[in-house]
């Protein structure tokens, strides 16, 4: 996947000290305290944290500092998954791929794209161009990803009918409005959608813009990839694969389409591709499980 044209994203504010360099979200409304993220590991090391993409390894802190007026903050350690996890670890080439993050997730939350609003990435030189990296961005209150959501509440209540309509819609609108910004997400999948009053009037949020691209104008077979990738997400976890049906799964994309009266018209037919497209990669991942 390319990566972001900078040309279409905002400048980031930089500042440096020493071997710590704090990259600012300029369109961030509130206030930001320079000196605090300087010393941000620090001031972790005091607070309470979480896995996030490498299991067992705590690489995600909520902070609510004196100087922040809002609902507090998230922070998140960029670390490698998978096998470079225990190679890498949280060291990296360069700031590029975090200075992109930050500015695609400025202009997804400037285009009314429902994210998390960000405010700074701190980078700092551990050894020649190897550097480690904190993301800071506001916290959504109430929220908890889908995946958490479908583990906690189980089958029974999370495939209540009513329910589970509005909350494919909330679905579908919050991607819609990311695709409909020109945004194409890198790892669209249950843990990196936010729902909030999930029973009631639920609302979705699209966090961590890592390696999204900005595309332009989508086409439909670039917004149905990444719905399948989201699709496929659902399949990776027991929790989720309990918990939600293929009909569940088909209405996310039928209102998902309900925005564009062209490619609503075609809903059998993109039906029939998007089923098949997943059935291809369900036999390929049977037959690659099958091996071992």
């Amino acid at each position: 996947m390319h990566a972001p044209s900078t040309q279409q994203l905002p400048p980031l504010d930089r500042r440096a000290e020493g071997p710590v360099t704090v990259y600012l979200n300029p369109l961030y409304p509130g206030e930001v305290d320079f000196e605090e993220i300087l010393r941000l590991p620090s001031i972790l090391e005091g607070l309470k944290g979480r896995s996030s993409r490498q299991p067992g390894r705590v690489s995600s802190w909520d902070w609510t500092p004196d100087w922040h007026d809002g609902p507090g903050l998230v922070v998140r350690q960029y670390v490698h998954g998978g096998s470079l996890g225990g190679i890498a670890g949280s060291l990296f080439l360069g700031t590029g791929r975090m200075r992109r993050e930050l500015a695609v997730s400025a202009y997804a939350y400037g285009h009314q794209v429902p994210t998390s609003a960000p405010v700074a990435v701190r980078t700092e030189k551990a050894c020649g161009p190897l550097v480690t990296a904190y993301f800071v961005s506001q916290r959504i209150p109430r929220a908890q990803d889908l995946l958490a959501f479908l583990t906690e509440r189980g089958a029974e209540q999370a495939l209540c009918v009513d329910r589970n309509m509005r909350l494919a819609a909330a679905i579908a609108a919050a991607v819609a409005a990311m695709h409909d910004a020109g945004i194409v997400h890198a790892d669209l999948n249950l843990k990196n959608l936010l729902v909030r009053n999930a029973f009631d009037e639920p609302e979705v949020f699209i966090i961590d813009f890592d390696r999204a691209a900005l595309a332009g104008r989508l086409s439909l077979r670039q917004r149905m990839a990444n719905l399948v990738r989201l699709d496929r997400s659902v399949m990776k976890w027991e929790a989720s694969r309990r918990a939600v049906s293929l009909k569940d799964r088909l209405r996310v994309v039928r209102c998902y389409l309900q925005s564009y009266p062209a490619w609503r018209a075609q809903w059998g037919q993109i039906a029939r591709d998007y089923g098949s497209r997943h059935l291809r990669h369900f036999l390929s991942r049977e037959r690659s499980e099958s091996k071992h």
